[in-house]
């Protein structure tokens, strides 16, 4: 990772961990919440790691082990996760029948994708 990604990930980290320090601090003085108009940073909520990986999956078509997906986060949305994590989310959804499923140990792919489906028949 270039020095210059690096700091812009850090500083990402570091006002999205502000921000949560502040809301607790006025939460726990009974303020309101910030006015509305304060609240949407870029017009939009931020997608959740999971909704982005399934966007990664969409993309990539194929299997992808969490490894892959985890370095494809961060080079595509500048998103760094914890790798346990993000296996623990996804295999959640897998559980419900949600979207995903495990074509292999650690190995996340949709449910519609035709790749590894031959053991189907």
């Amino acid at each position: 990772m270039e020095t210059e990604e690096f700091r812009e990930v850090l500083l990402q980290v570091l006002e999205l961990q502000l921000e949560y320090q502040l809301r607790a601090i006025r939460q726990l003085r009974g303020k309101p919440e910030v006015e509305p108009a304060l609240t949407p940073r870029r017009g939009r909520r931020r997608q959740s790691l999971v909704d982005l990986s399934i966007q990664v999956l969409t993309e990539e078509r194929k299997p992808l082990h969490i490894d892959e997906l985890v370095q494809l986060l961060q080079r595509r949305f500048s998103r760094l996760t914890d790798r346990d994590a993000l296996s623990s989310a996804l295999a959640k959804k897998v559980r419900r029948g949600i979207l995903l499923r495990q074509s292999a140990p650690a190995t996340f792919t949709l449910m519609d994708s035709s790749e590894g489906d031959n053991d189907k028949a």
